[in-house]
């Protein structure tokens, strides 16, 4: 999945807010709905959205499925992140005189 779809997906506030219960510790989908005060067929979906992703993963503990962040992915993303804000710094630094296709000559 790319960088851009997997974004996508974490930004939903649902799901986003899933991902910030995750971080925390495993939940089931039953705790997960309870604290969203939303239903375990909303949180399913949002589930298997995220675990499509490769966001998350889930476990079989007794008869409840918990679920738990995928850190791999995530720094994967970090990285990505790192990537986008040390080039948009370089180029900043190279561009002190404006290079548009029009040439207007603006410092900046």
């Amino acid at each position: 999945m790319k960088f851009r779809e997997i974004i996508h997906i974490m930004t939903e506030p649902t799901r986003y807010k899933i991902l910030q219960l995750l971080m925390e510790r495993h939940y089931c989908v039953k705790t997960i709905a309870k604290k969203l005060n939303i239903s375990e067929s909303a949180v399913s979906q949002h589930m298997n959205v995220l675990k499509n992703a490769g966001l998350i993963s889930g476990t079989k503990m007794g008869y409840h499925m918990h679920y738990l962040i995928n850190t791999n992915l995530l720094e994967q993303l970090s990285h990505q992140f790192s990537s986008l804000v040390n080039s948009a710094k370089q180029e900043k630094e190279l561009t002190k005189e404006c290079i548009c296709e029009y040439e207007c000559g603006r410092k900046h």
